[in-house]
């Protein structure tokens, strides 16, 4: 997947339309997606929900 293709399948898999995230320009496997995905599920419930409560 390049750059372009991560972003748009995580706006997809996360339900996140208006997401813009800096990636750099490379080939991204499987698992590089996996390790993304996971990193900005991470985030979100470390620190933007903890912001809401």
């Amino acid at each position: 997947m390049n750059k372009e293709e991560v972003i748009e399948r995580l706006k997809k898999d996360l339900d996140l339309p208006n997401f813009k995230g800096r990636l750099d320009e490379k080939d991204y496997s499987e698992e590089d997606y996996q390790k993304i995905k996971t990193d900005l599920n991470d985030y979100f419930e470390n620190y933007v929900r903890n912001i809401e409560n």
